[in-house]
């Protein structure tokens, strides 16, 4: 029986480490394979790859700050609607899975180049922006389970009363 429920309330759980582990491992994996026999056909990555994901990053980090103000009623805190806290909420879950993912990319591109980093230039430059891709994925998914644990009422601890 499912029954309807608001954010981090009985129709929707917390993220959890091993929600993200799931598509950070699958897709490292598909990663490592699709690249070890396309990785020479595709161009070089460029550095503003990772600009995108830290961008997202920021704004739900202040999104975070914002919603969890309106939730704690703070007084110096302008109102939000209810809908408005549970997007937010569905936003931040789906970044943190999503960015879990693209980290799990950037790893399985590493591991990929992993034995030429020495050898070929061009995998020293795609292994720096990997690593930034990474980096600036591993703040979305932090920045995504802030957001989605700010729409959670600090009286409602989550479990089924």
């Amino acid at each position: 029986m499912t029954r309807a429920g608001g954010p981090g309330g009985p129709g929707m759980r917390r993220t959890t480490w091993a929600d993200l582990a799931v598509p950070f491992v699958i897709i490292a994996i598909t990663a490592y394979v699709l690249l070890r026999f396309s990785y020479n056909d595709l161009p070089p990555l460029q550095y503003i790859l990772p600009v995108p994901l830290a961008a997202l990053a920021a704004v739900e980090f202040v999104a975070s700050r914002r919603v969890r103000a309106a939730v704690r009623h703070d007084p110096r805190a302008r109102p939000m609607a209810a809908l408005v806290i549970a997007r937010c909420v569905a936003l931040g879950k789906a970044s943190a899975l999503v960015s879990a993912g693209v980290a799990g990319a950037a790893v399985g591109l590493f591991v990929r180049l992993l034995p030429d980093l020495h050898t070929v230039g061009a995998a020293g430059h795609d292994a720096a922006v990997g690593v930034l891709v990474f980096v600036a994925a591993a703040l979305l998914v932090l920045a995504g389970l802030l957001l989605e644990r700010a729409g959670i009422d600090p009286g409602n601890d989550g479990r089924r009363r």
